[in-house]
C-alpha cells in the first residue's frame, strides 16, 4: 500500500506542480505576453482589463503572479520528497 500511496502522490503532485510553475515560469519571462491573454479573456466577457484600468502596471502584476506560480508549482512538486523523510 505504501508504493501506490507513494505514487499517487508523485503522479499528483507532479500533474499539479508542474503545469503551475510552467505557467509561472512564462508570466515571469513573457508578461506582456501573459497580460494579452487576460485581455482577451477580458474581452469575452465583456470586461477587458486595459478599459476598466488603463494605468494598470501588468509587467509587475505579471512577475508577481510569475514568482507566486513559480514558487508554489516547485513546492507543490517537492512534497513527495519533503513526505520520504
Amino acid at each position: 500500500m505504501d508504493i501506490i500511496t507513494s505514487t499517487v502522490v508523485w503522479v499528483l503532485c507532479i500533474v499539479i506542480g508542474g503545469p503551475m510553475a510552467l505557467i509561472g515560469l512564462l508570466h515571469l519571462l513573457f508578461p506582456k505576453s501573459a497580460w494579452l491573454v487576460y485581455r482577451g479573456w477580458g474581452k469575452l466577457w465583456g470586461a477587458d482589463p486595459q478599459e476598466i484600468a488603463p494605468a494598470y502596471k501588468l509587467g509587475c502584476a505579471m512577475r508577481v503572479v510569475g514568482i507566486v506560480l513559480l514558487l508554489g508549482g516547485v513546492s507543490i512538486c517537492l512534497i513527495p520528497k519533503l513526505l520520504d523523510h
